[in-house]
């Protein structure tokens, strides 16, 4: 009995690597598959929306790599609903992939700076 579940085990072993060495069931001379295409998106023009609204719109266009930055003076953006956006780091129009690291540069609404 001992042999027999011995003989088993072997054929099964050489089963499994010979399967493994085959690519997934392909056969030798099959072309592998393409690689992915990295998603490419188009930048809108977001100067004069508001900050958060502007967030909003990229991220449903699928971009991942949003930040906020200030031009008026301040130190941060703390919350995107009370700024504008002024600037922004790609062109409008311009084919950015997906996880491009986009930049707004945005103002405060009304108010004045704060030393």
């Amino acid at each position: 009995m001992r042999r027999v579940l011995t003989v088993i085990l072997f054929t099964l072993l050489y089963a499994l690597t010979a399967c493994a060495g085959t690519g997934g069931g392909g056969s030798p001379g099959s072309p592998s598959p393409p690689a992915p295409t990295t998603v490419r998106l188009t930048m809108p023009d977001v100067v004069g929306d508001n900050a958060d609204v502007a967030l909003d719109a990229l991220h449903k266009l699928g971009f991942t790599n949003v930040d906020l930055g200030t031009v008026d003076g301040r130190r941060i953006v703390v919350l995107p609903q009370n700024w504008t956006v002024k600037t922004q780091s790609a062109e409008p129009g311009t084919r950015l992939a997906a996880d491009a690291k986009i930049v707004l540069g945005c103002a405060r609404i009304g108010g004045t700076h704060w030393p």
